[in-house]
């Protein structure tokens, strides 16, 4: 079925292997702090643009506070 053995290539197989899953594991965690950065990011952008409306709604009703 899964034939692994690699005679004298294994060791140059095996730690390229390696290194390939080690990479990708470090892009994969690195896009999902960067994911987490972004959200909170809109959600801070998001939250000043709707404090800024809001002031502005009051000032145009002349109810500055």
């Amino acid at each position: 079925m899964l034939d692994l053995d690699m005679g004298r290539y294994a060791l140059f197989v095996w730690p390229a292997w390696g290194a390939s899953a080690l990479v990708l594991i470090a892009l994969a965690a690195r896009a999902l702090i960067a994911s987490h950065r972004w959200k909170r990011e809109l959600q801070r952008l998001t939250d000043a643009d709707e404090t800024a409306r809001s002031q502005a709604a009051q000032r145009a009703a002349g109810q500055e506070q």
